[in-house]
């Protein structure tokens, strides 16, 4: 997709670009509320053991995919933020799906889900590169992708409560008119989607996004190190509730504390390791101590018991959501970075292909482990060795994001 499309971003006055930022914001938050809602009230919903949480994430992140990759079409055809309203309205449907407590209609919830989540984080990337300086991308990024932990922080403290008080039913569909009134609310900027087409077209060349990722070195090395960063991700942000309140003995209200910490410490994380890769202009090295981080941060976590202090436990949970949750931002940048003049938006779509195949295959996987030893903890520590796999692929030559950002800048 090229992404002079919407060039009156260009031009457009610091208030416009504010308000643009916190509508991607809004968006970004509710769209991952909606994707995380059900693994946060499993504990609360009967007869749901952690083998379907897994497969219901993993069904969720297959829709994203596909949505990602013909993300760049959708964005193209409807403009970004009419692309972003469809998107949470297709969200919104699907969690009445959800409410209606149907098993058969589970599954099918999950896609509809992921569809809807897919083109968002492309569409807000578009907007963000043609509004910031190459110097700044990393924070911009990491700034505008503070909503992914947002999200997990509004699910976290406000759903488990709802449940407790009111019933899982009430909490999703809450989330649900959530979402309808955040697309309704976006309507004001469809100034911005000038440049749409008006036509969506699906090509046959639908999977050249993926295809150029591959070709590029440097976009393949950082796609891969995603999809094991993704794998980890989804570890903690779908099983960590649940982990807190069957393993470590905590109440649903305690344990949603914990994860809102978590998800809180990963907008943190976002902020701190875009500013950081700026900082030493280095997005590798900066995620190479997001690994080490990471990997110790899984280790610990499987140690959790009833016998760990609350602030313990909110501290070692804090940590690791600032390196699971929090290296979104830094990933996204450095491939606004690498990718080719007017190429953000399908770079972004083809990576996060990989991205995202790291959450479908991670979460079962984690899932079935659990069933299999009898134990989150021992699932977390196993988690351990997939950080490590990614740190050695930026140890890789050529993984070297260096070489790309000094490419970009000459």
């Amino acid at each position: 997709m090229d992404d002079s499309r919407t060039a009156p971003l260009k031009t457009g006055s610091l208030r416009v670009q504010v308000v643009t930022l916190s509508c991607t914001l809004a968006i970004q938050a509710v769209a991952t509320a909606a994707t995380l809602a059900f693994p946060i009230l499993a504990p609360a919903i009967p007869g749901i053991g952690q083998a379907a949480v897994g497969v219901f994430l993993g069904v969720v992140y297959f829709g994203a995919m596909i949505g990602s990759v013909v993300g760049s079409a959708v964005v193209t055809g409807l403009g970004p933020v009419r692309a972003s309203q469809a998107a949470l309205m297709l969200q919104a449907f699907a969690l009445g799906l959800l409410v209606i407590g149907s098993e058969h209609l589970r599954l099918v919830a999950a896609l509809l889900c992921g569809l809807g989540y897919g083109p968002i984080t492309p569409a807000s990337s578009q907007i963000l590169a043609r509004t910031t300086s190459p110097e700044r991308m990393g924070v911009a990024f990491s700034l505008k992708q503070t909503g992914v932990p947002l999200g997990g922080l509004l699910t976290g403290a406000t759903l488990p409560f709802m449940a407790t008080l009111f019933s899982w039913k009430a909490g999703l569909a809450a989330l649900a008119l959530l979402a309808v009134a955040v697309s309704v609310a976006s309507a004001p900027l469809r100034t911005l989607d000038a440049g749409a087409t008006g036509r969506i077209g699906i090509s046959r060349t639908w999977y050249r996004p993926i295809v150029e990722v591959l070709e590029h070195s440097e976009l393949r090395s950082m796609a891969f190190v995603s999809l094991m960063f993704s794998a980890c991700q989804l570890s903690v942000s779908g099983y960590l509730m649940a982990f807190l309140h069957r393993e470590a003995g905590l109440g649903l209200g305690r344990a949603g504390v914990i994860y809102a910490i978590a998800q809180g410490a990963g907008i943190a994380g976002r902020l701190l390791w875009g500013h950081l890769a700026d900082r030493i202009g280095s997005s590798r090295r900066v995620l190479m101590v997001v690994c080490a981080l990471m990997g110790v941060c899984c280790v610990v976590t499987g140690s959790f018991s009833a016998q760990w202090s609350m602030g313990a436990l909110c501290v070692v949970s804090a940590v690791f959501g600032a390196t699971a949750i929090g290296w979104n931002g830094v990933f996204l940048g450095e491939l606004a970075r690498l990718a080719p003049k007017g190429r953000v938006a399908s770079v972004t779509g083809g990576a996060l292909f990989f991205t995202y195949f790291g959450v479908v295959a991670g979460p079962p996987v984690f899932g079935y482990l659990a069933d299999w030893s009898g134990s989150l903890g021992l699932a977390y520590v196993a988690l351990g060795a997939v950080p490590a796999v990614a740190f050695v692929l930026l140890c890789l030559p050529n993984g070297s994001a260096e070489r790309g950002v000094a490419r970009t800048k000459a």
